[in-house]
């Protein structure tokens, strides 16, 4: 179970000229870096980096936001994660979905706030709406993103 979380770094970039027509891909990326084990307070740091990259046409890169922290986790199959990451420096099978989703989370969250303040696109898709219906009158929409199925 995740208790808590920080980020302790944060680096962002992007160029200075980026003409207003050019077409942005973005290619994120969460990698777990370490795992340390606190025995006093039973729990377990996982270490991660975000990153996430602005290219242009190209495939030159003309931004990127890194995120930097950590997570801490606590459960009774402690011991077993951190001795797999010890042996092999991968993640146990019944945390790296948690794990990874959390980091992830709190990386893209950040990240969207950092790029909106160098005037880079959203990492995530926004939500659209549509204005008109078929006959061309104005309608009210509803944005609210839906869930889809495993």
């Amino acid at each position: 179970m995740i208790i808590n979380y920080l980020i302790t770094n944060v680096s962002a970039n992007r160029e200075d000229e980026i003409p207003s027509e050019t077409q942005f891909g973005i290619s994120n990326n969460i990698t777990v870096t370490d795992v340390e084990k606190d025995e006093r307070f039973k729990i377990l740091k996982f270490k991660f980096k975000f990153d996430a990259a602005f290219t242009a046409e190209e495939s030159k890169e003309i931004g990127k936001v890194v995120i930097s922290g950590f997570v801490i986790y606590t459960g009774e199959n402690m011991d077993k994660v951190y001795d797999t990451w010890v042996e092999s420096k991968k993640l146990d099978s019944s945390v790296t979905e948690e794990i990874l989703q959390a980091s992830l989370n709190i990386s893209i969250l950040e990240a969207m706030s950092v790029a909106k303040m160098l005037q880079l696109p959203s990492i995530l898709p926004l939500p659209k709406v549509s204005a008109t219906n078929e006959s061309g009158e104005h309608t009210e929409h509803d944005t609210t993103s839906k869930k889809s199925k495993k």
